[in-house]
């Protein structure tokens, strides 16, 4: 405030003020202004419309419920004037009760068209976050097909090929090796097992071989195991060598 006595200030002339004279300068310490804030991304952005659209269908369905009372209250004042025969009050609450139930079917529709938008909306989310996905995954191929040296990769499958052909080749050698190692002990053991068997069933390995002759008139074994001829059949050869 000015003193009683103190001239008035005159304010700095428009010259002065553009030469930069008699103006406030600029605090070299002062700190910077703060950054602007990032724009919202996508999923913040369907976030916000998400909730606006709650918000209305939550409105929509307080005035639908306010809308339902006031039918039923319209309801019963029709039938308490119809009941006392004031027709024309009675005809102008009808009127009020079209209104309001055709108000109701106008919220319901609306309110069905915020859930399409909704759903639209989550469409879109889902879609961009797959498109999203595709990109990371296309980035990352792209990565690995510049870091990826085919001519190595030919040399280290060419090399893998040649050690593994050696790899079978020796292993085959090895098996042979041990074949041949395990052989006549192998025979030997199934000797052992066969005279145990031969044992067992009460033969002996000559008379199984046929080392020792059968004496003469007695029936050979293939006889014993072919069991009786057939007598009709004898009698007949028989007779073919008397003729």
């Amino acid at each position: 405030p000015r003193l009683p006595n103190q001239p008035p200030v005159t304010p700095p002339s428009p010259l002065f003020a553009a030469m930069g004279l008699f103006t406030k300068k600029p605090d070299k310490n002062a700190p910077p202004p703060p950054p602007p804030p990032p724009p919202p991304t996508l999923k913040e952005q369907m976030r916000k419309h998400k909730r606006s659209i709650t918000k209305a269908q939550r409105e929509l369905e307080r005035e639908k419920n306010k809308l339902r009372q006031q039918e039923a209250k319209l309801k019963n004042d029709i039938k308490r004037s119809a009941k006392e025969g004031n027709m024309t009050s009675a005809q102008i609450l009808a009127k009020n009760l079209v209104k309001t139930r055709k108000q109701i079917e106008r919220m319901t529709v609306m309110s069905a068209q915020l859930q399409s938008v909704e759903m639209q909306l989550t469409t879109m989310q889902a879609n961009a976050t797959m498109s999203s996905a595709m990109g990371d995954v296309c980035s990352a191929m792209d990565q690995f097909n510049e870091q990826m040296d085919f001519k190595e990769m030919q040399k280290v499958l060419m090399q893998f090929e040649k050690q593994n052909a050696k790899m079978e080749m020796t292993a085959e050698m090895m098996d042979d090796a041990m074949d041949g190692a395990m052989e006549g002990e192998d025979e030997n053991i199934a000797d052992d097992v066969l005279n145990q068997v031969m044992d067992e069933l009460g033969l002996e390995a000559g008379a199984m071989m046929g080392s020792a002759p059968a004496p003469m008139g007695a029936p050979s074994a293939a006889q014993a195991a072919a069991g009786p001829v057939d007598d009709d059949l004898e009698a007949r050869m028989q007779s073919l060598q008397r003729k």
